[in-house]
């Protein structure tokens, strides 16, 4: 098993509430001037741990986000997510503050993407987690009234 420098439970808490407070939120106050060109970058910062998202893209995007604690990477996770093809513009309209309040669910004991289930009016979330806290992937599928309009694939784990 690998070993953090904090208990896992810490990170896992510190996780849910840096990602709830970041692009879950749907505001810019953790935006920061972005490091990589064409990127978007959020930050956030408690104490010794500090959590970074950095993302490319809009309806086809890729990004990943990384732990830290004193300065040193100790947990991270890369995604990639794009809108399924024949989705419509409406369908997808209402897509994006759905996903944030799915994302704003996400478990304290997997705090990756969002929960195993999520239903909003007429948009579900569907989210497989294979793996732990040390090693993990999944997958997240948004559907319109039963129809699959987007798709992301994460994986990660601890890092040492």
């Amino acid at each position: 098993m690998m070993q953090l420098p904090i208990p896992e439970i810490e990170l896992s808490r510190f996780l849910v509430e840096a990602k709830n407070a970041t692009y879950a939120s749907g505001t810019d106050q953790y935006s920061v001037p972005a490091a990589l060109p064409a990127s978007h970058q959020l930050e956030y910062q408690q104490g010794d741990l500090s959590y970074k998202d950095i993302y490319f893209g809009g309806l086809a995007f890729i990004g990943v986000e990384t732990a830290y604690f004193s300065g040193k990477p100790i947990w991270g996770m890369s995604y990639y997510g794009t809108v399924l093809p024949g989705s419509s513009e409406t369908q997808l309209a209402g897509m994006p503050p759905f996903l944030k309040a799915a994302l704003r669910e996400l478990p304290r004991e997997a705090p990756y993407r969002g929960p195993e289930s999520f239903q909003q009016g007429d948009y579900r979330y569907a989210n497989e987690i294979h793996g732990q806290f040390s090693q993990f992937h999944g997958t997240e599928i948004i559907y319109h009234k039963e129809q699959a309009i987007y798709q992301l694939h994460y994986s990660g784990g601890v890092i040492r």
